[in-house]
């Protein structure tokens, strides 16, 4: 029966399979040109739409919403990296702004769960504007993500080569170029396969009043045509110039922090990370790194957005999901892996973050075995 349960969940092999040609005649738009690419998503999982705006070269709109009432599974192929700055209007996020990197051009086999309406604007940066922006996004990064993502892009220069580059930033300009991204680099040799690297990926901020009136602007543009373009652009680059200025505003401003204190959080994360199965009390970790705990848990809300448990408990469901995709660990053996100790408690835990059960995710792994991660 449980087996009968987890194979009802659906899987796509690509998506077009769940996403279908829409047309800009559509009424649910905000607005719309003949240019516009649009998409609808399958009756079978949800409804709504997803809608491209091309602006120029290597720049994109992108308006969504939708809702999705049945959880599926699907497999996400990435054949050229680019830059999403992602606005949240409506949905579990709402109020948020994320800037997010697709660096690496690999497949991966990714859950989207059932949710409620989801209304959002992201800007997408890809060639030929993607290797300046991304040059120029990651001088706004906190000194730490900034070292982490020089230290992965060495590696891999190290490993493509043999030897070390000149500098990280010499490692981290071929990469952006796509002269040494490869999808074969990243195996289970790959030291950034480790969840120090998959906190990384996503910097949340809140969104200022500026940022939600240009949102607003964005959607009830009142233009057409070339006009419309040029309007769309102008804000879309506001946006995201925002964005990067109250990055590095919160960098300079607004940890109160001091001294080692930020060190010694990003010190905590790793502990975490590295010590899901057994990891040390609240206490226990603020002594190790030489924080009081009111401090551990002020500076994880800063750094990690969340507080240490639910960071670990992150960190514990993701390294879980990347496992029953490529081990073949049963599922008892996952759980205490990650430090579960009672498989009922840990399939309760993974279906609340993910909408489905571990061994329903487990069986349909098995139709994309070159899958390497869990997608976002």
């Amino acid at each position: 029966m449980a087996a009968d349960s987890a194979m009802a969940i659906r899987f796509f092999n690509q998506q077009s399979d769940y996403l279908h040609c829409g047309s800009p005649d559509d009424p649910r738009l905000f607005h719309a040109d003949s240019s516009d690419q649009i998409q609808v998503w399958s009756p079978q999982v949800g409804q709504g739409y997803t809608q491209t705006i091309p602006l120029r070269e290597g720049l994109s709109l992108v308006i969504l919403d939708y809702s999705i009432h049945s959880t599926f599974l699907y497999k996400n192929s990435r054949r050229s990296p680019f830059l999403e700055f992602e606005f949240q209007i409506e949905g579990s996020a709402a109020g948020q702004s994320a800037f997010v990197p697709h660096l690496v051009q690999r497949d991966s086999f990714g859950i989207r769960s059932a949710q409620p309406r989801q209304l959002k604007v992201e800007v997408l940066f890809s060639a030929p504007m993607f290797e300046t922006c991304a040059h120029t996004v990651v001088e706004y990064f906190p000194p730490q993500d900034r070292a982490m993502l020089y230290d992965w892009a060495s590696w891999v220069y190290r490993s493509r080569h043999g030897l070390n580059a000149k500098s990280p930033q010499t490692a981290f300009g071929q990469i952006l170029s796509g002269t040494i991204a490869s999808p074969e680099l990243f195996s289970a040799n790959d030291p950034f396969e480790s969840l120090d690297f998959c906190a990384f990926g996503r910097f949340w901020r809140s969104m200022t009043s500026e940022m939600h009136q240009i949102v607003n602007q964005l959607l009830s543009c009142p233009h057409g045509g070339q006009i419309r373009r040029a309007y769309l652009e102008d804000k879309a680059l506001e946006l995201v110039a925002l964005m990067l200025r109250g990055m590095n505003h919160l960098n300079a401003i607004s940890y109160p922090l001091v001294g080692d204190d930020l060190d010694r959080i990003y010190q905590a994360g790793r502990i975490l990370a590295r010590n899901l199965n057994n990891p040390p009390s609240i206490k226990a970790l603020a002594r190790q790194v030489g924080l009081n705990r009111f401090k551990l848990n002020q500076g994880f809300h800063q750094v990690y957005g969340t507080t240490p448990f639910r960071y670990l408990r992150c960190c514990r469901l993701a390294l879980a999901g990347h496992l029953l995709i490529t081990s073949d660990l049963a599922i008892e053996a996952v759980a205490h892996k990650v430090g579960y100790t009672s498989r009922s408690n840990f399939a309760t835990a993974f279906r609340q973050q993910f909408g489905l059960n571990p061994k329903a995710l487990q069986l349909h792994s098995q139709y994309v075995p070159q899958s390497k991660s869990l997608a976002s």
